[in-house]
């Protein structure tokens, strides 16, 4: 089978575009971040706390809003009554 017959054709929309953006917007910050943090700031403490805060709001973007709408993932059991 030819792997090129998968893929989309370049002017498709996706269901989510939104999520997708800031899925990817999150990470690029963090990187981005992470690699000219030393341009803009002297202090070690100042970078470590916005890469940390930088990380959460990712973290929180992938389990909740990305992991919830483009994966359709739940973070809850339900358990049913015959076991």
């Amino acid at each position: 089978m030819n792997i090129f017959l998968s893929l989309r054709p370049l002017g498709e929309n996706y269901a989510n575009p939104k999520t997708c953006f800031f899925h990817v917007l999150f990470k690029a910050a963090g990187l981005a971040m992470y690699i000219l943090s030393a341009l803009f700031f002297d202090s070690f403490v100042i970078i470590f706390v916005v890469m940390v805060l930088l990380a959460a709001l990712d973290f929180w973007v992938v389990k909740n809003v990305s992991g919830r709408i483009l994966v359709g993932l739940r973070w809850w059991n339900e358990i049913n009554e015959a076991g």
